[in-house]
C-alpha cells in the first residue's frame, strides 16, 4: 500500500507506558481481516520502549508519535490522532484491550448498509481474575440507542467529520462528565445516527477494574487471549460469549447504563482511576487510631475495583467490608516497612467457615505466615508478621495487604438469605504494629 493512498479507516491507539500490552494490542488490528488501514500510535510522553516496540513491526501502516506532555488520559492523545488521521472512518483501541479479527470488517458493513455516523460493536468487559466478573456493551433495546446506554472506546467507530463536529476529546476539566461518555454524548447531540454492529468483537480488559494494572505491566491476560484467538477461532470466541451468559446466570454481569443525574465529574472519576490503576502514587491518607499501642485502620471507602462491597456498619463493630467477588481483595496502609512489622484483620463474619482455614495473606505480594484465633464475640483474628528483607528494597513504603479466598459464594446458594452477592471474608479493622 503506498504512503499516498487514503485508508478507510484511522485507528488511534493512545498510549503510556504500557508497551507490552501495546504490542499485543496492535498485533490484534494487524491481524484484521479487513486491511485497509493507518494505525496512529499516540504515546502520552511516553518514557518506556513503546517507540520500539512500533518500529519492531515494520509495518508502514503503523506511525507512532509521541507527545512532549503528559494529559493523564486518553483526550490527549486521542485528539492529536484525530489531526493526523486520514480515513473516512476513526477507530479507537484502548492499548489494553484487543479486537476480534473480523472487527472492522463489520463496522465497515455496518456503515455502508445504514450510513450510520457511529459504529457501536458488541464489547465484552473482563473483571479481574479470579472475580468471574463480566458487562457487555453496545447493544440497544429497540435497536434504538439513547445516552443512557455507554459502550467505551475501543468499540466505538465514527466518521472523521463527526469528532469535527463535536470539537474533539474534551479535557477533563472541561468535560461535564467522565471524558469517554462527554465524548460520546458530545458526538451523539450532533445529530449523529449510532448503530450497533449486532457481534461481539471487542474484548477490554479494563485497567480501571485491575489495581496497580500499570505497575505490574504483565499483560499475560491479554496475551492468553491473542493466542487462543489466534489458534482456535470461532470456537475461543463462542467459548468466551458462553462464560458471559454463564455470568449473567451467575449475578456477575455488571450492567452498564449511565444515570444522567449520577455521575462523577470527569476529573474526579480520573483521580479515582488514577490512584487504583497506579498511573501515579495514590494521595489518599488513611488515619489510624491508636490501640494499646497499635495503629488500628478501620476499612476505607475507597474505590476498590470488584475486590470488596461497599462498606455496611456491624451493630457491635461498627464499619466493615465484604471481600468479593473477586478471590484477592486488596488494602493499602501508609505505612513503611522498616522493621519487623505485624499486622491483625478483625474478621467479623465469613460466607463460608472453610474460607477461615484455606484464604491466605499477602504482603506487597509476598506471601505471609498467618494465624487465625477465635476474637471477641463471635469474631476471628487474623495475624501475621512480615520483616523488611523479605521484600524488595523498593517496595517498603506501603503496605499492600491482600486477602486470597480459593472461593466466594452467594448466600442465596446456600440457603442463608436472598443475598445473592458474591462474598468471602467481612474485615471489620486492621491494626498495625512495628515489633
Amino acid at each position: 500500500m503506498s504512503s499516498g493512498h487514503t485508508p478507510v479507516f484511522s485507528i488511534i491507539i493512545a498510549t503510556f507506558n504500557l508497551s507490552a500490552a501495546l504490542r499485543i494490542a496492535v498485533q490484534s488490528v494487524l491481524d484484521q481481516t479487513f486491511e485497509d488501514f493507518e494505525i496512529l500510535v499516540v504515546g502520552d510522553a511516553c518514557s518506556d520502549d513503546s517507540e520500539e516496540v512500533i518500529a519492531s513491526f515494520g509495518d508502514n501502516r503503523v506511525k507512532w508519535f509521541n507527545l512532549p506532555t503528559n494529559h493523564g488520559s486518553q483526550w490527549g492523545p486521542n485528539n492529536h490522532g484525530l489531526k493526523e488521521a486520514r480515513g473516512e472512518f476513526v477507530a479507537y483501541l484502548g492499548h489494553d484491550d484487543l479486537w476480534w479479527p473480523s472487527h472492522l470488517k463489520t463496522a465497515f458493513n455496518v456503515f455502508r448498509s445504514t450510513g450510520a455516523d457511529i459504529v457501536a460493536s458488541g464489547a465484552l468487559l473482563y473483571g479481574p481474575p479470579g472475580s468471574g466478573v463480566r458487562a457487555l456493551t453496545g447493544f440497544f433495546p429497540n435497536d434504538v440507542y439513547s445516552s443512557r446506554h455507554f459502550f467505551p472506546p475501543s468499540s466505538m467507530l465514527h466518521r472523521l467529520e463527526i469528532s469535527e463536529r463535536a470539537g474533539g476529546w474534551p479535557a477533563p476539566e472541561d468535560a461535564m462528565v467522565a471524558i469517554d461518555y462527554d465524548f460520546l454524548n458530545r458526538c451523539y447531540e450532533t445529530g449523529a445516527k449510532v448503530v450497533s454492529s449486532g457481534e461481539v468483537t471487542t474484548f477490554k480488559f479494563n485497567a480501571a477494574w485491575r489495581r496497580n494494572a500499570y505497575r505490574n505491566h504483565t499483560p499475560s491476560e491479554q496475551q492468553a487471549f491473542l493466542d487462543q484467538m489466534q489458534h482456535e477461532g470461532e470456537a475461543f470466541r463462542l467459548k468466551e460469549l458462553t462464560c458471559a451468559l454463564r455470568a449473567a446466570n451467575e449475578d456477575r454481569l455488571q450492567k452498564i447504563e449511565i444515570p444522567p443525574d449520577n455521575q462523577p465529574k470527569a476529573t474526579q472519576s480520573a483521580a479515582i482511576n488514577h490512584d487504583f490503576k497506579g498511573t501515579r502514587k495514590s494521595k489518599t491518607r488513611l488515619k489510624p487510631i491508636c490501640v494499646r499501642g497499635k495503629r488500628r485502620y478501620p476499612v476505607p471507602h475507597t474505590y476498590s475495583g470488584f475486590e470488596w462491597h461497599s462498606v455496611e456498619q456491624h451493630p457491635q463493630w461498627g464499619e466493615f467490608r465484604w471481600s468479593g467477588p473477586s478471590r484477592q481483595s486488596t488494602l493499602v496502609f501508609p505505612e513503611k516497612i522498616e522493621q519487623r512489622t505485624k499486622f491483625t484483620l478483625l474478621i467479623v463474619n465469613w460466607i463460608n467457615e472453610e474460607l477461615l482455614k484455606t484464604s491466605a495473606v499477602y504482603i506487597n505480594d509476598v506471601k505471609v505466615k498467618t494465624r487465625l484465633k477465635r476474637g471477641p464475640k463471635n469474631t476471628w483474628l487474623y495475624s501475621g508478621s512480615i520483616e523488611p528483607g523479605d521484600l524488595p528494597e523498593d517496595d517498603r513504603e506501603e503496605i499492600r495487604l491482600t486477602l486470597s479466598l480459593d472461593k466466594t459464594w452467594r448466600p442465596v446458594d446456600l440457603n442463608l438469605n436472598d443475598d445473592r452477592r458474591w462474598l468471602g471474608l467481612a474485615v471489620g479493622w486492621v491494626e498495625i504494629a512495628t515489633l
